[in-house]
């Protein structure tokens, strides 16, 4: 009796995997939706998850200057000299803090493109700061400002070794700006 319940079970399971003429039925998606941090399901950092407030945020708009990345209204202060720079006196193991500032009540995805994951990563987020390389981490983020003042989210940009990596900005509503970031490998003429 047991052995015919076995067989029965079987039998089902094997009918509900194929059609009326024997062929198998197509598999639907894993999952409903991409997991987050990814180019299809950005992770969410806004101002109630950045894990951080600054006092001194609330003085005034943040100036900037030709050494920042400057894609309105997302900026990243003084990343245009790291192509020069000591990586030491910006991190260690390829962790590099990097405050991403966005402008008061503002949104814009901050991307890694997909030809880059097993290169850079974002570690913004607690769920991927123990990420140990960089197709690990994050690789697309949506930052949004509190409503009433210039934003920084605290975080680290993941790149181990001294290379070129494009970094896509989107503002909410706008076009995509890829700019291409040297991280402590010398200026270059040829982009990635």
């Amino acid at each position: 009796m047991r052995i015919r319940a076995l067989l029965l079970a079987g039998l089902m399971l094997t009918s509900s995997c194929t059609t009326a003429d024997g062929t198998e039925k197509a598999a639907g998606p894993a999952s409903p939706t991409a997991p987050p941090g990814g180019p299809a399901n950005p992770r969410i950092m806004n101002c109630a998850n950045r894990n951080a407030s600054f006092p001194e945020e609330r003085d005034g708009p943040v100036e900037t200057g030709p050494d920042d990345l400057v894609v309105e209204p997302l900026i990243i202060s003084g990343l245009r000299t790291w192509a020069d720079a000591d990586p030491i006196g910006h991190g260690h193991d390829g962790r590099y803090k990097v405050g991403v500032v966005l402008r008061a009540g503002k949104t814009a995805t901050l991307s890694i493109p997909a030809e880059y994951h097993d290169a850079a990563g974002l570690l913004y987020s607690d769920a991927v700061q123990d990420a140990r390389t960089p197709a690990e981490a994050d690789h697309a983020i949506t930052f949004t400002a509190c409503p009433d003042h210039d934003t920084v989210f605290p975080g680290y940009l993941f790149v181990p070794r001294r290379q070129h990596v494009p970094l896509v900005v989107r503002p909410e509503g706008g076009t995509a700006t890829r700019e291409v970031i040297s991280f402590f490998a010398g200026r270059s003429t040829t982009r990635p």
